[in-house]
């Protein structure tokens, strides 16, 4: 048997089997399915209600920070902060990404289904099953640096979970995207979105073994006795509080750069121009995004770094690249006014301001880095923007994932809640951060968090708002295969959803833009 759990198309018989036990798309048996778009879809509905808990306890600690600090106990407020930032980002933002990935890549690259279907099923029930733990325990004060030892032990082991689960679905969407390609379509040639899922998945690959390794490191010595420092409560966030500081936090959301790209060429109905400088820069950013050196639990003075510097300050850059790129396609196709284009449009600006902010923050003068609060801000933009981005991905692709579009009026509401909680959230943390330059600015520090606190949850009612858009779609007939009327790579060619297998026989794949081929060509002839 092949490593996707299909057989060679010389054994038809087989082939039957195999799509009646892993492609079936009914509900009632979505506990052992192992379908590729059942998957996403349990995985973006999964995140999308983690993500508002997630907010949720974010805007509780900026509201702490009002005043004399009394609206929430030491210890709660300390295990929210934690516990809210390693959840947004490994039980909101990597499996949102990874979810979307899951339904859409195995359809852009012409495939069947996801590689390893058992294993990606393996994948999200173990991620959700860990992830329950981890909320459990930190709600019985088994958070880092609780005072209930079995508690925190358990919260470890759910952490690791978790970390283990997000690198099994990972290994099975770069294997699809890698081996599962229909023929003709070369790496250059794969849709952006699957190009930044190769990007990603590979950063995540390097770097969340580490942090694993981090985690594993601190359970043994809490565990077993403490022979070093290393299982301290003290110290134990510090050992794992890179992977949500920069420029790690950067590699959580490269998805987001492929789905804003895929989502606005096929809107504006253009093809991609200079698209080898669109694949160079996210391939660039990504490369940038490693930060697993950058620990400065063992390494304090890593932030004087030139390496860390020099990522922190060349990250905008590829950016920079990405926008023009974009501009370019909005200028030539005039995309038009729908929640999807918006939401794109709002996590482009939230990433200017994000690598904007990341830059700043590494110049030494400035003294950025002598108070946290600066680094909560840069936070709470860069995960803003992903989730702004993923929004707007799964507006776009509602016809293939719901197999309707999503409410339009509610999916555009969303919109303006999502840049203003975006921008709320993140922006006052920020201009706080310069108050040790400019002691003025201390005065303000109610207010600045106040506001804060609004853009938090501004950010999880868009969460909500999101998710009844999605659930609410729009009545009607379903959306025909190429549901906007302008699709350009393959998921667009079977039916809104697609049936068991998607596809039938393919032509070879000449181009990056295969239906834009088949429809000049039709008209040709």
């Amino acid at each position: 048997m092949a490593i996707t759990d299909t057989r060679p198309e010389a054994e038809p018989e087989v082939d039957a089997e195999v799509e009646a036990e892993v492609l079936t798309r009914s509900p009632n048996t979505v506990f052992g399915s192992g379908d590729h778009l059942t998957l996403g879809r349990l995985w973006i509905g999964a995140s999308l209600l983690f993500g508002v808990a997630g907010w949720v306890a974010s805007a509780l600690v900026e509201a702490n920070q009002i005043g004399d600090e009394t609206l929430l106990a030491t210890n709660v407020a300390s295990t929210l902060f934690t516990a809210g930032r390693l959840s947004l980002v490994l039980l909101v933002v990597v499996p949102l990404m990874l979810g979307i990935l899951t339904a859409i890549v195995p359809m852009q690259v012409g495939a069947n289904t996801v590689a390893f279907p058992r294993a990606a099923a393996l994948a999200f029930w173990t991620w959700l099953l860990s992830g329950g733990v981890l909320i459990v325990a930190n709600a019985i004060d088994g958070g880092f640096g609780g005072s209930r030892r079995e508690a925190v032990d358990l919260m470890l082991v759910g952490l690791l979970g978790v970390i283990a689960a997000l690198l099994l679905g990972t290994v099975c969407m770069l294997t699809t995207a890698i081996t599962l390609r229909t023929t003709g379509m070369s790496l250059d040639r794969v849709p952006a979105t699957t190009w930044a899922g190769l990007v990603g998945g590979s950063m995540w690959m390097l770097t969340l073994p580490v942090l694993a390794a981090n985690v594993l490191l601190v359970y043994v010595d809490h565990r077993y006795g403490r022979p070093s420092v290393f299982g301290v409560g003290a110290n134990q966030f510090s050992q794992v509080s890179w992977a949500v500081a920069q420029p790690q936090i950067y590699a959580f959301v490269i998805p987001a750069l492929g789905i804003i790209t895929d989502l606005l060429v096929t809107l504006c109905g253009v093809r991609q121009a200079h698209r080898g400088f669109v694949l160079f820069g996210i391939g660039a950013f990504g490369a940038l995004s490693f930060g697993a050196f950058a620990q400065p639990y063992f390494y304090p003075d890593v932030a004087d770094q030139a390496v860390w510097v020099g990522f922190s300050l060349l990250i905008v850059l590829p950016v920079l690249l990405l926008v023009g790129a974009w501009v370019s396609t909005i200028r030539a196709g005039r995309p038009p006014a729908r929640a999807a284009v918006g939401l794109a449009v709002v996590a482009i600006l939230l990433f200017l301001l994000a690598v904007v902010a990341g830059a700043l923050f590494a110049v030494t003068p400035l003294r950025l880095r002598e108070t946290s609060v600066y680094a909560s801000g840069h936070f709470a933009l860069v995960v803003a923007a992903g989730l702004a981005a993923a929004m707007a991905g799964l507006f776009y692709w509602s016809p293939k994932i719901r197999a309707r579009f999503a409410n339009e009026p509610l999916a555009k509401f969303s919109v303006l809640l999502a840049f203003a909680g975006g921008v709320l959230g993140g922006l006052p943390l920020l201009i706080l951060g310069f108050a040790d330059r400019f002691t003025g600015l201390a005065d303000a520090a109610g207010a600045l968090h106040a506001v804060g606190s609004l853009g938090a949850g501004l950010m999880a009612l868009a969460l909500v708002v999101a998710i009844i858009a999605l659930v609410l779609a729009t009545k009607g007939d379903r959306p025909g295969a190429d549901a906007w009327g302008r699709g350009q790579s393959l998921e667009w060619a079977p039916t809104s959803p697609p049936e068991s297998g998607n596809f039938g026989e393919l032509e070879v794949v000449r181009s990056p833009e295969p239906l834009l081929d088949a429809a000049e060509s039709a008209e040709e002839a």
